[in-house]
């Protein structure tokens, strides 16, 4: 676990982002993983999250 730790910590492992939603559009974020053609995560931002919505 510390070796995934580290990895993570020094930008190697990185998770792959299919598509950020605001928490507004959480059904549509939902019905888009329910579909099991996402080929990465799902991402739920709250007003002033990380893509400033």
């Amino acid at each position: 676990m510390n070796a995934v730790a580290a990895l993570a910590a020094s930008g190697a492992l990185r998770p792959h982002v299919e598509a950020v939603f605001p928490l507004a559009e959480a059904a549509k974020a939902h019905a888009l993983g329910e579909t099991d053609r996402t080929t990465g995560k799902l991402v739920l931002t709250v007003d002033g999250g990380p893509t400033g919505a």
